[in-house]
Protein backbone atom coordinates (compact mmCIF):
# COMPACT_ATOMS: atom_id res chain seq x y z
CA UNK A 1 0.00 0.00 0.00
CA UNK A 2 2.82 2.24 0.97
CA UNK A 3 3.79 2.72 -2.72
CA UNK A 4 0.33 3.80 -4.00
CA UNK A 5 0.43 6.61 -1.47
CA UNK A 6 1.55 10.23 -2.68
CA UNK A 7 3.03 12.70 -0.79
CA UNK A 8 2.27 16.65 -0.94
CA UNK A 9 4.05 19.63 1.37
CA UNK A 10 2.85 23.03 1.27
CA UNK A 11 4.88 26.08 3.17
CA UNK A 12 3.10 29.77 3.32
CA UNK A 13 4.41 32.73 5.86
CA UNK A 14 1.27 33.63 8.42
CA UNK A 15 -1.16 35.90 7.81
CA UNK A 16 0.05 38.33 10.62
CA UNK A 17 1.59 41.66 9.49
CA UNK A 18 4.38 41.87 12.11
CA UNK A 19 5.10 38.79 13.68
CA UNK A 20 3.97 36.82 10.50
CA UNK A 21 7.89 37.27 8.96
CA UNK A 22 8.88 34.50 12.03
CA UNK A 23 6.06 32.20 11.78
CA UNK A 24 5.89 29.43 8.84
CA UNK A 25 2.90 27.51 8.40
CA UNK A 26 3.32 23.60 7.00
CA UNK A 27 0.91 21.53 5.72
CA UNK A 28 1.39 17.45 4.72
CA UNK A 29 -0.45 15.35 2.78
CA UNK A 30 -0.54 11.67 2.42
CA UNK A 31 -2.72 10.75 -1.21
CA UNK A 32 -4.03 7.80 -2.88
CA UNK A 33 -6.33 7.48 -5.58
CA UNK A 34 -9.34 5.55 -5.61
CA UNK A 35 -10.88 5.01 -9.16
CA UNK A 36 -9.30 8.51 -10.17
CA UNK A 37 -10.20 10.42 -7.63
CA UNK A 38 -7.74 12.03 -5.28
CA UNK A 39 -8.44 10.90 -1.39
CA UNK A 40 -6.57 12.66 1.52
CA UNK A 41 -5.61 9.71 4.25
CA UNK A 42 -2.99 11.14 6.27
CA UNK A 43 -2.37 15.27 7.60
CA UNK A 44 -0.08 17.09 9.18
CA UNK A 45 0.27 20.80 9.82
CA UNK A 46 1.83 22.80 12.29
CA UNK A 47 4.29 25.81 12.41
CA UNK A 48 8.14 26.78 12.66
CA UNK A 49 8.97 29.29 15.15
CA UNK A 50 11.78 31.35 13.99
CA UNK A 51 12.59 32.77 17.87
CA UNK A 52 16.50 33.98 17.17
CA UNK A 53 15.24 36.56 14.56
CA UNK A 54 11.70 37.84 16.10
CA UNK A 55 14.71 38.18 19.33
CA UNK A 56 17.39 39.77 17.20
CA UNK A 57 14.81 42.43 16.05
CA UNK A 58 13.42 42.77 19.25
CA UNK A 59 10.04 40.63 19.66
CA UNK A 60 8.72 39.51 22.70
CA UNK A 61 8.29 35.58 22.32
CA UNK A 62 5.46 35.10 24.32
CA UNK A 63 3.70 37.69 22.24
CA UNK A 64 5.22 35.41 19.30
CA UNK A 65 3.58 32.73 20.63
CA UNK A 66 0.12 33.94 21.46
CA UNK A 67 -0.13 34.94 18.54
CA UNK A 68 0.15 31.30 16.83
CA UNK A 69 -2.30 28.82 18.20
CA UNK A 70 -3.56 28.79 22.25
CA UNK A 71 -1.51 25.36 22.38
CA UNK A 72 1.87 26.60 21.53
CA UNK A 73 1.11 29.13 24.79
CA UNK A 74 0.11 25.85 27.04
CA UNK A 75 3.44 24.14 25.45
CA UNK A 76 5.63 26.67 26.49
CA UNK A 77 3.88 27.48 29.71
CA UNK A 78 5.34 23.58 30.91
CA UNK A 79 8.26 23.46 28.36
CA UNK A 80 9.78 26.56 28.04
CA UNK A 81 10.91 28.02 31.20
CA UNK A 82 11.73 31.94 31.38
CA UNK A 83 11.36 32.16 27.58
CA UNK A 84 14.33 29.59 27.19
CA UNK A 85 14.51 26.78 24.35
CA UNK A 86 17.29 24.53 25.59
CA UNK A 87 18.59 21.68 23.43
CA UNK A 88 19.39 18.92 26.13
CA UNK A 89 22.79 17.39 25.55
CA UNK A 90 23.07 13.48 24.77
CA UNK A 91 25.87 11.30 25.82
CA UNK A 92 24.39 8.72 23.44
CA UNK A 93 24.08 10.89 20.66
CA UNK A 94 27.54 13.14 20.76
CA UNK A 95 25.08 16.11 21.04
CA UNK A 96 26.07 18.93 23.34
CA UNK A 97 23.22 21.51 24.97
CA UNK A 98 22.74 24.85 23.11
CA UNK A 99 20.19 27.13 23.48
CA UNK A 100 17.00 26.40 20.51
CA UNK A 101 16.85 28.93 17.55
CA UNK A 102 13.41 27.86 16.96
CA UNK A 103 10.34 25.61 17.57
CA UNK A 104 9.01 23.52 15.34
CA UNK A 105 5.08 23.20 16.94
CA UNK A 106 2.89 19.91 15.13
CA UNK A 107 -0.29 21.14 15.65
CA UNK A 108 -2.37 17.82 13.77
CA UNK A 109 -1.30 14.64 12.58
CA UNK A 110 -3.46 12.67 11.67
CA UNK A 111 -4.43 8.88 9.59
CA UNK A 112 -7.68 7.77 8.53
CA UNK A 113 -8.69 4.65 10.68
CA UNK A 114 -8.20 2.08 7.24
CA UNK A 115 -4.44 3.88 6.74
CA UNK A 116 -3.00 3.15 9.70
CA UNK A 117 -0.16 0.84 10.61
CA UNK A 118 1.28 1.30 6.89
CA UNK A 119 3.96 3.84 7.82
CA UNK A 120 1.99 6.98 6.29
CA UNK A 121 2.02 8.89 9.87
CA UNK A 122 5.87 8.29 9.91
CA UNK A 123 6.31 9.06 6.19
CA UNK A 124 5.08 12.53 6.55
CA UNK A 125 6.80 13.08 9.77
CA UNK A 126 10.59 12.11 7.71
CA UNK A 127 9.54 14.32 5.13
CA UNK A 128 8.44 17.31 7.64
CA UNK A 129 11.73 17.35 8.44
CA UNK A 130 13.05 17.50 4.47
CA UNK A 131 11.04 20.24 3.45
CA UNK A 132 11.47 22.28 6.73
CA UNK A 133 14.76 23.84 8.36
CA UNK A 134 15.51 21.93 11.61
CA UNK A 135 18.67 23.24 12.51
CA UNK A 136 18.42 24.24 16.10
CA UNK A 137 15.19 23.32 16.69
CA UNK A 138 12.97 22.07 19.01
CA UNK A 139 10.22 19.76 17.72
CA UNK A 140 6.96 20.11 20.11
CA UNK A 141 3.47 18.23 19.89
CA UNK A 142 -0.02 17.92 21.41
CA UNK A 143 -0.20 13.57 22.03
CA UNK A 144 -3.73 13.72 22.05
CA UNK A 145 -5.54 11.61 19.29
CA UNK A 146 -7.74 13.60 16.86
CA UNK A 147 -11.54 11.99 16.47
CA UNK A 148 -13.87 12.47 13.62
CA UNK A 149 -16.71 13.31 15.94
CA UNK A 150 -15.51 17.17 17.14
CA UNK A 151 -15.76 17.14 20.84
CA UNK A 152 -15.81 13.20 21.50
CA UNK A 153 -13.20 12.79 24.33
CA UNK A 154 -10.65 9.91 22.83
CA UNK A 155 -10.31 6.99 24.70
CA UNK A 156 -7.21 5.97 27.02
CA UNK A 157 -6.39 3.46 25.12
CA UNK A 158 -6.77 5.69 21.56
CA UNK A 159 -4.42 8.21 24.05
CA UNK A 160 -1.77 5.40 24.60
CA UNK A 161 -1.48 4.55 20.94
CA UNK A 162 -0.84 8.17 20.40
CA UNK A 163 1.52 8.70 22.77
CA UNK A 164 3.22 5.33 22.00
CA UNK A 165 3.75 6.05 18.22
CA UNK A 166 5.34 9.58 19.23
CA UNK A 167 7.78 7.40 21.74
CA UNK A 168 8.80 5.33 19.09
CA UNK A 169 9.86 8.33 17.21
CA UNK A 170 12.02 9.88 19.92
CA UNK A 171 9.95 11.64 21.27
CA UNK A 172 9.94 12.47 25.28
CA UNK A 173 7.02 13.21 27.56
CA UNK A 174 7.58 17.32 28.60
CA UNK A 175 4.47 17.41 30.81
CA UNK A 176 1.05 17.32 30.64
CA UNK A 177 -0.22 16.00 27.49
CA UNK A 178 3.24 17.66 25.45
CA UNK A 179 6.13 15.51 24.35
CA UNK A 180 9.37 16.96 22.56
CA UNK A 181 11.89 15.93 20.09
CA UNK A 182 15.63 17.44 19.90
CA UNK A 183 15.62 18.23 15.90
CA UNK A 184 19.19 17.12 16.13
CA UNK A 185 17.62 13.11 16.79
CA UNK A 186 16.03 13.48 13.03
CA UNK A 187 17.41 11.24 10.28
CA UNK A 188 17.83 14.40 8.00
CA UNK A 189 19.63 16.38 10.57
CA UNK A 190 21.83 13.15 11.90
CA UNK A 191 23.12 13.06 7.99
CA UNK A 192 23.69 16.63 8.34
CA UNK A 193 25.35 16.66 11.32
CA UNK A 194 27.62 13.52 10.27
CA UNK A 195 28.51 15.21 6.89
CA UNK A 196 29.40 18.32 8.93
CA UNK A 197 31.32 16.16 10.93
CA UNK A 198 33.19 14.47 8.13
CA UNK A 199 34.84 17.83 6.17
Amino acid sequence: MQEEIEYAFFLKPNADLVLGQYVLEFVGKAICWDSGEEKTVGEMMGYRIDFASAGHDGHDQSLLLDSVVPDISDFAEIVLHNDACILQSSPTEQIEEIECDCLVFIAELKVKKLYRGQGIGSALLRRMGSMIDLSNCLIGLKAFPLTDDYGKAAKAEEIAQVKHFYELHNFTHAGGEFMVKDARLCDVMKKKLAHRRAK
